[in-house]
């Protein structure tokens, strides 16, 4: 389980890539990985393509950003698979987030 974030300066770009389980067990780094940005950034992307397993706790921490970064701010959760693209619907993301 591990959080690689990349930084794009030029186009306004974060990416959050995360390894494993996507848990409780995440939840300081993950929100390290978006908070504590000094520029405001226009883009999110949450690269969910190696992720084996999410969680309902995994589904908050998701919320938690959305509510930090504010509408102004685009997210994009990208590359899950498709178990993890159905929890997602389920719990209706599409509604927050793009959903690639």
């Amino acid at each position: 389980m591990s959080i690689t974030v990349s930084v794009n300066d030029a186009s306004l770009q974060v990416t959050i890539a995360i390894v494993g389980s996507f848990d409780f067990s995440l939840f300081n780094e993950f929100r390290a990985a978006y908070i504590n940005l000094k520029n405001d950034y226009r883009l999110y992307v949450v690269d969910m393509s190696m992720v084996e397993y999410l969680d309902s706790a995994a589904l908050g921490m998701l919320l938690s950003m959305r509510n930090a970064l504010g509408q102004q701010s685009k997210i994009e959760l990208q590359g899950a698979n498709e178990f993890i693209k159905n929890i997602l619907m389920i719990s209706r993301f599409d509604k927050r987030f793009d959903i690639h």
